[in-house]
């Protein structure tokens, strides 16, 4: 019987997720453990990045089972109660030059078995262009391309029986204190919809 909930953070560049993940560090501390984003990982450490479709169809599969790999080591080894990964899976399908189909049979699964793999996904909306941060050396988009990401990396999500979409219609600190409360909530057991009409 699996020992832990595994949730998936995700959304648009610029959404809040780096500051949410290291907020998750600071409070729960011994009791979770962090998954790395897996393209940071590859990308700092010189994997080439090509616009062309080949390339970015070889970069989303060293992603993607770069991820996978990580995400069994942590679940497997960290003996934490909350596994929290930093982007999931799907995010890969926003990025993919062909349809959707193209990507499942290139990674050699489907919607369903991605979908598993997470307990919940929470996806943070990229930030309002007054507020969008362009300073991080790995983020490329324009503003425009930023939120076009967005919405892609929402739709790959669409159908998850436990996503939570956090909008950004307020400002930065309430959204984030909004992402820490539906943490708690999952970390006590609380149902989708209880969480959609209590927190949200």
């Amino acid at each position: 019987m699996k020992q832990y909930v595994k949730v998936a953070i995700t959304g648009g560049p610029s959404g809040g997720k780096t500051t949410l993940i290291e907020a998750l560090k600071q409070e729960l501390g011994q009791k979770c453990a962090m998954v790395p984003e897996a393209a940071s990982i590859l990308y700092r450490g010189g994997f080439p990045r090509y616009k062309e479709a080949q390339g970015i169809i070889n970069a989303q599969r060293a992603i993607y089972f770069t991820q996978r790999e990580l995400e069994t080591m942590i679940c497997t080894l960290s003996g934490k109660s909350l596994i929290v990964c930093d982007r999931g899976s799907m995010d890969a399908i926003a990025y993919w030059p062909n349809a959707a189909p193209t990507f499942f049979e290139s990674m050699n699964t489907d919607r369903d078995a991605e979908f598993a793999r997470y307990d919940w996904v929470i996806h943070l909306d990229t930030a309002p262009n007054d507020f969008y941060d362009s300073s991080n050396p790995i983020r490329t988009e324009t503003y425009p391309e930023a939120w076009d990401l967005n919405t892609r990396i929402k739709n790959a999500w669409e159908g998850h029986p436990r996503r939570i979409v956090i909008s950004h219609n307020v400002d930065f600190l309430s959204k984030m204190t909004t992402a820490m409360s539906v943490i708690r909530a999952i970390m006590t057991h609380k149902t989708a919809d209880e969480i959609m009409k209590d927190i949200l």
